[in-house]
Parts: structure tokens; C-alpha cells; sequence
């Protein structure tokens, strides 16, 4: 029986659909995660703990990256003689620059390993991308990051069905003149009167890496955490 595990809120119907949308998996030990990219605007389906870690860590919060797709169906050229080309189930990540990569998450060891290879692309077309293998190695030490990351997660969903462009701009202005402190301190320092608005803010951006979360010894978000402002 597949596990499925994302926000509290998943009822049984939406598990059902996640995992008929991934089919049958070979490995049953991996949880399921439905989870909201604030990126994106939309929900995710990851289909292991490596790609939740990996998403969180790498993707979500890079401000260098601009999208992202899992499940992106791609042939890497290899060098066999039985086959010229090898499918891949990769991740098609934007840059900011506008810059395309592939990165791959694999069974693999050691340091991450980046280089230019050949793709056929779903279009049929062939080119040369960057591609990079995320190794295991690589996710255990992103783990923990991913893990602080992932406490935000149900602060950050409650703020999706509306744009509070105007309280990000206020909070974000009390953010720079503070520089540093605990979200308590932001709170009694902005006019938004809705103290849950001001954290679930706090906390998106955390999550884009506007700010940092620096008491990284604590387990829980929430009006004690302490933050500084990101270098730019």
C-alpha cells in the first residue's frame, strides 16, 4: 500500500489522486508529497524524500532559480553502442538568468557533478545543456536545511488564496530598518494588525531567502524565532 505523506490538510480523496497520478512505483518505501511552491503558485506533487529535500533546499528557496518541473521526460546521449540515448526522469530548472539545466537526483555518491551534455528533448529536438547529478551524499548534508524549511510550510500554504502585496511591502520595509531580531520584535514594529498575516509573511520570506532564519538549533516557527536580512 502506497504512503502518502504532505500538509495536514490532504484529505484521503486528494491521496488517492496524488498516487494514481504517479502510477506504480517499484519502490513502496518512499513517502508521496503534495506540497505549495510559492514559486510557482501551485501545488507539487514529489514523488520521494530526495525530491522533497532537494525541492526545499535547492529549488524553492534558490533565489537564483526562477521555475522549476519535476518529472521532466528526458533523453541523455550515453556512451553505449546498444544505446545512443538513455531516458532520465529529470528536473527542468529555469535559472534566473534564463538559462536552462537538467538537474537529475541519483544513487550516486560523492560531490555534485555538473557538465555539459547532449539531450534528445520531448520535442525531438537534440541540444547541449548543462546537466547536473544530485547526489546522496550531496542531500544528506541539505537535509536539515530542508527539514527547518519544510516547519514553514503550513505558514506559508495559508497565504496562497490572496495577494498581500501591499502588507509584504510594509513588513518588508520594518524587515530592512530592523535588520535582525525575532519575529515578535516585527510584529510590534509594523502597523499590519493581524499578528498570523505578519508571521505567514515572515515566514515566505524565509522561504525565498529574503531573510534567514538564524536560532537554527530551535524545532518550532513562530514569534521567537530570530532572523537577518539575507545578503543581497
Amino acid at each position: 500500500m502506497t504512503k502518502v505523506l504532505s500538509m495536514p490538510s490532504l484529505k484521503s480523496k486528494m491521496r488517492g489522486r496524488l498516487a494514481a497520478a504517479h502510477g506504480q512505483r517499484t519502490n513502496t518505501t518512499n513517502n508521496l508529497w503534495l506540497c505549495y511552491s510559492v514559486k510557482l503558485n501551485q501545488d507539487l506533487s514529489l514523488s520521494s524524500n530526495n525530491e522533497l529535500i532537494y525541492w526545499l533546499a535547492d529549488l524553492e528557496s534558490n533565489r537564483n532559480v526562477r521555475s522549476f518541473k519535476f518529472g521532466y521526460n528526458i533523453h541523455i546521449q550515453v556512451n553505449d553502442p546498444k544505446e545512443n540515448f538513455k531516458p532520465i526522469d529529470a528536473i527542468q530548472v529555469i535559472l534566473d538568468t534564463g538559462y536552462e539545466e537538467i538537474h537529475h537526483i541519483t544513487s550516486k555518491i560523492g560531490h555534485v557533478d555538473a557538465f555539459s551534455a547532449t539531450f534528445c528533448l520531448e520535442d525531438d529536438s537534440v541540444r547541449n545543456i548543462t546537466y547536473r547529478a544530485i547526489t546522496e551524499d550531496y542531500l544528506v548534508i541539505r537535509a536539515k536545511y530542508a527539514a527547518r524549511l519544510l516547519r514553514l510550510l503550513p505558514f506559508v500554504a495559508q497565504m496562497r488564496y490572496k495577494k498581500w502585496l501591499f502588507e509584504e511591502e510594509i513588513i518588508l520595509n520594518t524587515l530592512k530598518i530592523l535588520k535582525s531580531g525575532d519575529v515578535q520584535e516585527v510584529i510590534a514594529n509594523t502597523p499590519v494588525s493581524d499578528e498570523m498575516i505578519v508571521i505567514g509573511i515572515v515566514a515566505k520570506f524565509i522561504f525565498q531567502g529574503v531573510i534567514k532564519q538564524t536560532n537554527l538549533s530551535m524545532s518550532d516557527f513562530g514569534r521567537s524565532t530570530w532572523w537577518s536580512l539575507s545578503e543581497s
